[in-house]
């Protein structure tokens, strides 16, 4: 599977990810938004790369992707689809822009662009929901700007270095179902 427009290209993980992997993974600056607890293995990334992330979603229920930036050909990023629901056709999205240098160029739009239209026109779910803490502006503005629709909030929901958050759940609804 090869996604692409003119600025990204979402790919299946390669085992030549494996330094970028397990670099992101270990990166605590991002463990509390996907809830990470403890650093990751380079094996235990191996045998995800190898074994795991080649499954198919109705197995898995999930698949990750790696986000590549067009203009200098290398990885900046995953992209996720996670807790499918085949019965419900629905499931989780998640992206995350790894690479500091590569931010704020619309890489995250794009690559959750192409994977809507990837999910809703040949996946054919219904609908895409993203948790999200409630002072994650930026990927707050990113959902909203696609369409996604605040419809939830947990209250006081994650226990975070600062105290408590609040998160907020976004969803998106194919027209095509």
């Amino acid at each position: 599977m090869l996604l692409k427009n003119d600025i990204v290209t979402l790919r299946p993980l390669e085992i030549s990810d494996l330094d970028n992997l397990y670099k992101w993974e270990n990166d605590p600056e991002i463990w509390e938004v996907s809830y990470t607890m403890l650093p990751y293995s380079r094996y235990s990334l191996e045998q995800y790369i190898t074994q795991e992330s080649q499954k198919d979603i109705y197995e898995a229920r999930q698949f990750r992707l790696v986000i590549e930036d067009n203009a200098s050909h290398k990885a900046v990023g995953l992209i996720d689809v996670f807790d499918f629901e085949p019965f419900d056709m629905r499931a989780a999205v998640g992206v995350s822009v790894n690479e500091k240098q590569a931010r704020g160029k619309k890489i995250a739009t794009n690559a959750m662009q192409l994977l809507i239209e990837y999910c809703f026109g040949y996946l054919h779910l219904h609908q895409l929901y993203a948790r999200i803490f409630t002072d994650n502006v930026a990927s707050v503005a990113l959902f909203k700007s696609l369409g996604f629709e605040l419809c939830g909030l947990f209250r006081q929901w994650h226990l975070s270095q600062e105290g408590w958050k609040d998160e907020a759940v976004y969803q998106l609804i194919s027209d095509n179902v």
